[in-house]
């Protein structure tokens, strides 16, 4: 007997029973919306599901219960922190024990008393659904994805057979199917301008490029231990083990008592001296001697960014401060400006002067106002009237709310002229039904003109858990990391022809530090 292919199977419904109140718990703690709250857990198991049936089957991975579980503590954060309360979004994790601390059961509670009279908001999935309903409500809804996915991974045998049973019939044979309908008929050619990601797999065998980054990072391979002087061209992060950096000299070391986590990110300064990070409060770790400091001064959650080799950015109330190496304030509080929409300035190999306003561009989302378009902002003095630029041109409707972290690459020496911009953001562009459909995108524009100039789209086909810009390598390329829960590829993307190339595969899902490797 042939099991239905819908049906979900008996462990990852048990999977669902064990973890699905579990993660609406560990969420709640964070969204005070519960119907928001509700389907933040279940996006999570629904990504689960979708690649559950290989789960079990990485060398050296566990069973595809832990496999899961290591996913969810990585994917927790992210999916948390749009609908989260911005008071509680410094630390985000996930506990994933049955039995709820009393710290958590506590948290739990930290929602707004509803005021008399109002309606309380709550999911409208709540309660009404047993564990294998869910389980099967999840694994259905991820049918449709697994059908389109091209292979993973080498070896994953359920993905393949997904492949060659989607492939058109000829006409006559016996037993075909009939073909899903497109969710978007009118869409048959991918737009100019626009460049696909492929599958992991696919990826892994792209045309290498050679750049100050090894082909290969193995985290097996990291001597532990920094020599004196160098300085790190990379630090690598998996979050749930101690960093990895590969300094000047082409060596991998590791550091075993530096852990960046995963959902605040390290920065290295643009010369690869200075590592800036949080653990309790921001720390600086400085390569050429392995000592690290506090930086005391500092009270934000937020991570900061490097405006030169030996000054960074962080968010203050009311604006953003200049903070030096030694912790101390530079200059008066830049005013109005949000570090969450602040680009990292690179291709500036000279230290800054004069003012800091001059190196910092935004890059706003759409809708912020209400009727606002996305757009480059700038400024040409402290509290001065910002010098707005809308984006422009076909690709602009392929851009959504702006996320993470983007980067501003200097292309001449005119103040004004911020060069080119790119970040990743959310997209409702639209593909032709064979391609997948679009998860995410990355988008370069010139920031004088707001022309959108290229943009990267990961689909349901690519198969990675996230996929962001890492910085510039030149004026023509964006290296753009992608990965999955056991490794992590940076690809180098043209653009003046949308074309691929491998740099550098390391096997451990990591977040990636690099310095300015445009200058």
């Amino acid at each position: 007997m042939v099991r239905d292919p819908f049906a979900p199977p008996p462990a990852f419904v048990s999977y669902v029973e064990a973890r699905l109140s579990i993660l609406i718990r560990e969420a709640r703690r964070y969204v005070p919306d519960e119907r928001y709250a509700d389907q933040v857990a279940r996006d999570l198991l629904a990504s689960v599901a979708v690649k559950w049936p290989w789960y079990g089957r990485l060398p050296g991975g566990g069973t595809a219960e832990q496999t899961a579980d290591r996913f969810l503590r990585k994917a927790f954060p992210d999916s948390v922190k749009d609908y989260a309360d911005p008071q509680r979004t410094s630390v985000i994790t996930v506990d994933l024990r049955p039995d709820a601390t009393e710290e958590s059961a506590s948290e739990t509670a930290f929602a707004r008393v509803p005021e008399e009279g109002e309606r309380v908001r709550r999911s409208p999935l709540s309660g009404q659904l047993s564990a294998g309903e869910e389980a099967e409500f999840l694994w259905q809804r991820s049918a449709r994805t697994v059908r389109r996915r091209t292979l993973i991974a080498a070896g994953v045998s359920v993905a393949a057979a997904a492949v060659v049973l989607a492939r058109p019939r000829r006409e006559g044979d016996p037993g075909s199917v009939e073909t899903p309908p497109s969710p978007s008929p009118g869409i048959t050619a991918v737009p100019r301008g626009v460049d696909l990601l492929p599958s992991l797999a696919e990826q892994g065998r792209l045309p290498v490029r050679k750049t100050p980054l090894p082909e290969e990072i193995l985290f097996e391979k990291a001597v532990v231990g920094l020599p004196r002087g160098r300085r790190a061209r990379a630090v690598l992060s998996p979050g749930e083990e101690s960093s990895v950096v590969l300094l000047d000299d082409g060596k991998l070391y590791a550091v075993p008592d530096l852990r960046v986590r995963a959902d605040n990110p390290g920065a290295l300064s643009p010369d690869g001296r200075f590592l800036a990070y949080r653990e309790r409060r921001h720390m600086l770790f400085d390569m050429t001697t392995g000592q690290r400091r506090e930086l005391p001064t500092i009270e934000s959650v937020s991570a900061p960014i490097w405006l030169d080799p030996t000054r960074l950015l962080f968010s203050v109330s009311g604006g953003c401060q200049v903070v030096g190496v030694d912790g101390k304030p530079v200059g008066g509080i830049l005013h109005n400006v949000d570090l969450s929409d602040v680009l990292v300035p690179q291709g500036q190999p000279a230290p800054m002067t004069g003012d800091p306003i001059l190196r910092t561009t935004e890059l706003l989302s759409i809708g912020r106002p209400l009727t606002a378009p996305a757009r480059v902002r700038r400024y040409a003095q402290n509290e001065g009237q910002p010098v707005d630029t809308s984006l422009t041109g076909a690709l602009t409707s392929w851009i959504g709310l702006w996320r993470g972290v983007g980067f501003a690459l200097a292309t001449s020496t005119d103040p004004a002229d911020r060069g080119l911009v790119v970040r990743r953001c959310q997209t409702a562009g639209l593909l032709p039904v064979q391609l997948g459909e679009p998860e995410s995108a990355v988008a370069v524009a010139r920031a004088t003109t707001g022309a959108v100039a290229r943009v990267l789209v990961d689909t349901t086909t690519t198969g990675a858990d996230r996929v962001e810009p890492v910085g510039w390598l030149n004026r023509s390329t964006v290296l753009v990391s992608t990965n999955s829960i056991d490794a992590t590829l940076i690809l180098a993307w043209d653009l003046n022809n949308g074309a691929l190339q491998l740099v550098s595969v390391a096997n451990r899902g990591v977040r990636c530090a690099l310095r300015d490797l445009s200058i």
